[in-house]
């Protein structure tokens, strides 16, 4: 009988679910991440990634309306788990990742440099970025696959006592400790056979580079997909932002502080259902409307929304080619420990809110391995968000994804 060990990602981001004093800082000129040759070849992989990973969920995911993943929290919690596959397992995870041709050294080395890089671009932006591993006091992990989580993820590692009725809250104090209390429980419980948990923490708080003022929110109705119309509040203004558009979408994106991160807004054209055209959303028609956008002077109308938001991805993993992980009797997970493995368990939580000063939002990813384009214009156009849209918040200089979600009824 396979035991099983729990693997569990976490991503705190844009912003603080508890209340905290404003940011004092004015933003100081935007940063660039400096990327070589192949680590501008793994981004564009891992940016592929989260077109793959945006679409397959938004083919399964039948009953919620309002939905959101991070493609970067599920690449940082499988990334790490990835450093304890072998053979068949570890070329379908890498594979699945985006790193096919790279080695996990290259791997962990891109995964470290970008993690790092991200902390340091905004001034006026709150990043933060943390990694642990709890371990239960009788399960025996191999330093091996310890020290690489140390040494290229920095991850806090402590021993536990898994079968204390306090050991679930330790674990969630520390989720919400680095998320400021916008994840606050990730476990329940811990079942008598888990041996491992593993959490990626990622926060950060970001303010519209150019904001909302309270005074122009008015209810307005929001057209929802099913039919239906809702009295929303709207926000609004007018101003500078780059915009592009084709037959199919159009796209307009707002910056946060010094302009590196930005939330973008994905709107089907008028007469467009979005689930219709969401599939031609893919990593090259993205790349297409970036290329052709421009700064244009826009009358925007964009809602306010919260959304809370929890899937089971195993299926979703299996269908990206990330197989035999979840197969107990193919999974290899040899370089953790000298006890079977295999991936029973592969969540992710999301919540986001976005109003006037700028988002919050946060996201968990959590595991189990068992054992056994327009030219400028003068004029103003108008970017009414009153109907269902797509959403990606992105760092600038490489286009990291850091969310993306889907918005069909307010």
């Amino acid at each position: 009988m396979k035991k099983f060990l729990f693997l569990v990602g976490l991503l705190g981001m844009l912003g603080s679910c508890q209340n905290e004093e404003e940011n004092p800082y004015e933003p100081k000129e935007r940063k660039d991440i400096v990327m070589s040759r192949s680590e501008e070849q793994m981004t564009e992989e891992c940016t592929e990634f989260a077109f793959r990973f945006f679409k397959q969920i938004n083919q399964t995911e039948v009953k919620e309306p309002n939905w959101m993943v991070s493609p970067l929290s599920a690449s940082l919690a499988l990334g790490m788990i990835t450093n304890g596959a072998g053979g068949n397992t570890l070329d379908e995870m890498k594979n699945t990742l985006g790193f096919s041709s790279s080695s996990l050294d290259e791997m962990n080395a891109y995964y470290q440099k970008l993690t790092r890089e991200l902390l340091n671009l905004d001034n006026s932006t709150r990043v933060g970025i943390a990694n642990s591993i709890w371990i239960s006091d009788e399960f025996d992990v191999y330093n091996s696959f310890v020290d690489v989580n140390k040494s290229m993820y920095n991850a806090k590692v402590s021993n536990l006592d898994f079968s204390s009725a306090k050991a679930p809250g330790v674990i969630n104090r520390w989720c919400s400790d680095q998320t400021n209390g916008c994840i606050e429980k990730v476990v329940s419980e811990i079942p008598n056979d888990a041996r491992l948990y593993l959490l990626n923490a990622l926060y950060f708080k970001g303010i519209w580079k150019e904001k909302f003022k309270e005074s122009n929110t008015k209810l307005e109705y929001f057209y929802n997909a099913d039919g239906s119309k809702s009295y929303v509040n709207m926000m609004h203004q007018s101003e500078k932002f780059m915009y592009s558009y084709d037959d199919i979408f159009c796209m307009a994106e707002f910056p946060y502080g010094n302009e590196a991160f930005s939330m973008v807004i994905v709107l089907p054209d008028e007469g467009k259902n979005l689930d219709d055209v969401l599939d031609k959303l893919t990593y090259d028609y993205w790349k297409e409307l970036n290329q052709n956008a421009c700064e244009q002077e826009l009358g925007v109308a964009l809602p306010r929304f919260e959304i809370k938001y929890k899937k089971n991805l195993n299926d979703d993993m299996k269908a990206m080619g990330m197989k035999d992980a979840f197969d107990d009797s193919k999974a290899d997970f040899s370089a953790i420990s000298s006890s079977p493995l295999y991936l029973s368990l592969l969540n992710q939580s999301t919540y986001i809110k976005v109003d006037e000063e700028g988002t919050k939002a946060a996201a968990v990813t959590l595991g189990g391995l068992w054992v056994g384009s327009p030219g400028p214009s003068s004029s103003i156009l108008p970017f009414w968000v009153d109907r269902p849209f797509a959403y990606l918040i992105k760092e600038k200089s490489t286009g990291t994804i850091l969310f993306m979600g889907k918005v069909t009824k307010l």
